[in-house]
Parts: C-alpha cells; structure tokens; sequence
C-alpha cells in the first residue's frame, strides 16, 4: 500500500461560497502575504513594526511565479499552483497514474485564518466551514481522499467535538502547531484529553511547515537585505518541532499514550537524524545525563519513543532526499508528495523508484506506506482503501 501523507486542496476563499457572513468578517486571502509570512513571519514576530523592512524587500523576488501569474523554467509544472483547485475525480486519476493507494488532503487556509484572529469564536467558525467544505469535496471517496481536520485549541471540548465530527467524514489526521494553544506546550496536562481521543478516533497529529513557533532574536531581524532575511528564516524552520519532540519525550507524552503518533511534513529530513541522537545522549545511556538533567524516569529511551510514536516526511526533491535519515530511523520516515503546490512533484513515487532502487524492498514498503500503515494499525483502527 502506498499512503501519501501530504496533498493539498487549497482553493482560496471558494470555501467561504456558502458563508457570506462569515466571509465579510475575514479579511481577503493572500497568497503573497502567506508566503511572506511564511518566509520571515517569525524572525521579525519581535521586531516592532514601525522597524520592519517594507514589504517591497520581503516579499521574494519570484512573487509572481508563486502566484501563477508568470512561468519561469524549472518552478513549477503543468498544473501546479500554490492555490489548487479541489477536483477528486483529477486527483483519483492522478494517484491511480502514479499508484498511490490513499492520501491525505490539507486544507490549511481555514487554519491559517483562524491563527490570526483574535474572536476565537470566529476562529472556530472558520475552522469548521472549511473542514466541512473538505470533507464535501471528498465525499464519497474519503477513504482514498482522507480530509485533514483542523481545529481551535484554545477550546478543548470544541475541538474534540471537531475531531469526532471529521472522523465521521473520514479523516484521520488532525492540523496542530508546534505550539498548539499560545503559552501552553505539547506536554502540558492541558493537552491530555486531546491525545486520548486522537488514538480513540483513530487519528494522528500532522505539524505541517508554516505552523510557525520558531524563535528569534529580534537583532536578526536587524537587516535590510531581504535575502538574507529570507534565508534567516529558512534556517529554523524546524527548530520549534525539535522543541516538540523534546518536550513530547522528555515530558512523558509517549508513554502515557504509546499508540499516539505526531507526523512532522516538509520541515526536510537533514536536522532530524541529528536530533533524535542528542536526545539520545540526555537519555539513561548516558551516566552524566542523571547529574546534569536528572533522573531519566521512562521504560523506552527517547530513541525508542521516536522510532514507535514520530513520523516525519520529506518533500519528493533531491534537495530533501530521505536516503540517509532512512539508514538509521528507517520506520521514522514516510512518504508524501506535496501535490500540487509548486515545490511538490507531478511524478512522486517514480521519483523514489529511482532514488531507493538500491534499498531493500522491505524499507522501501516501509518507507512508501507501511510505517504509516503500521501507526493506524496500532491505535486498532488500520486504514482500509481501495486499492489504485
């Protein structure tokens, strides 16, 4: 079985259609404005506005090529777009062209919304029209077309409501942040009853790139060369997730719930390896770690809570490429295409037929679905699609 974690239906407000009043309260899309945000939103979150490079030197330099209104050779290809048109009829014919059995599609213009509204009433209206929208496009087909649900936690109870609600439909992943509620981390008590129903349900938690939550210093914002800007902000893109993954270990969200699974999609590969061994070397392997730290209070080493309960999934580009991180945390590492922003790849799976021909069948099966198979099998609710 071949699962895609990561495709995407982004339709720009189309989903606000049937919410006239709900859309009059929500200011209008912006793809430029995203992907500025995206870029620099961060690194210049404590700089004063007043003291901020003008949006002329922010935004990149290929703006219109990310918006479509301009071709340049290499970026992109034929119908890619960073706002994709929700068509599961083109999409089922798409995966069965490059075999794959079952996707997930995100949605995240809902969530992105909602991020920065301060009516967190609003917020969760937004969130839930544009799930249900999701969940229409794909019905009748969800159990190929599995709709991502997002959701508002600054309301638990809501929000489990969401998640039993989109399950119903069809979803089996959730949208969260690195940070899921401001000022209150993963492994947080708070968060308890969210990760009980996510193995209830039969859901994993899916962090995709732009969650934000990454901190800087305010003094490298201090600059007035937008590349270098931008390139500052792409360097921690991880860094908040390597917090969560310390944090989820270290603060005992893994052992208390052994069947949850968290999914980290398109923060690249290249830190993670790295990673799982420093938080290695603070585990009980280590006899300075009980001295400095304390003691290590967990039946699994933090290796081990990685290899069962983390998944993490690269782009299809050989700039991501897998090979390396697959060598050492083989059952970590899953597949995704992207499909269809820009950045993805219209032949996904012939991509890694090349990249992993000299892997053995067995990690490559893994690396193609079965790790992600093997993560809903374990919550005692295994994906059952038909098959391309």
């Amino acid at each position: 079985m071949i699962i895609d974690v990561d495709t995407h239906f982004e339709p720009g407000r189309a989903w606000l259609a049937e919410h006239p009043a709900l859309a009059a309260q929500l200011p209008t899309y912006s793809v430029a404005e995203s992907t500025m945000r995206a870029q620099v939103g961060d690194l210049l979150a404590l700089v004063p506005e007043d003291e901020r490079p003008s949006r002329d030197v922010l935004l990149p330099p290929g703006i219109r090529a990310i918006l479509g209104e301009e071709k340049l050779d290499g970026y992109g290809f034929a119908g890619s777009a960073m706002h994709t048109p929700a068509d599961p009829i083109a999409r089922l014919a798409w995966m069965d062209e490059v075999g794959t059995d079952a996707s997930n599609v995100l949605c995240l213009e809902g969530a992105g919304y909602a991020r920065f509204l301060d009516d967190r009433s609003v917020a969760r209206d937004a969130i839930v029209a544009c799930n249900t929208w999701l969940a229409d496009q794909v019905d009748g087909y969800a159990d190929r077309l599995m709709p991502a649900t997002s959701v508002d936690l600054t309301d638990m109870e809501a929000a489990i409501a969401e998640l039993t609600r989109m399950r119903a439909r069809g979803s089996r992943s959730f949208l969260i942040a690195p940070i899921p509620v401001p000022g209150i981390p993963p492994m947080h008590p708070y968060f308890e009853p969210l990760w009980s129903a996510a193995v209830d349900l039969g859901m994993m938690a899916l962090v995709h790139v732009g969650a934000g939550c990454n901190a800087y210093d305010p003094a490298w914002g201090n600059y007035d060369d937008g590349m270098v800007l931008r390139q500052l902000g792409a360097t921690q893109g991880h860094q908040a997730v390597m917090l969560m993954m310390n944090g989820m270990v270290f603060g005992g969200v893994f052992d208390r719930h052994p069947k949850l699974t968290v999914l980290l999609a398109e923060f690249g590969v290249h830190w993670f390896a790295g990673t799982v061994e420093h938080m290695e070397a603070r585990g009980p392997a280590i006899v300075e770690s009980d001295i400095y730290m304390g003691r290590y209070p967990f039946e699994l080493t933090p290796t081990e809570f990685v290899q069962r309960n983390i998944r993490v999934t690269p782009l299809p580009r050989l700039h991501q490429t897998p090979l390396r991180t697959i060598e050492r945390y083989p059952e970590c590492v899953v597949f995704s295409s992207d499909y269809a922003h820009n950045e993805s790849n219209p032949a996904p799976t012939a991509h890694y037929d090349a990249l992993l021909a000299d892997l053995p069948a067995n990690t490559k099966a893994r690396f193609m679905g079965a790790n992600i198979a093997e993560c809903y099998a374990r919550m005692g609710d295994p994906l059952v699609v038909a098959t391309a």
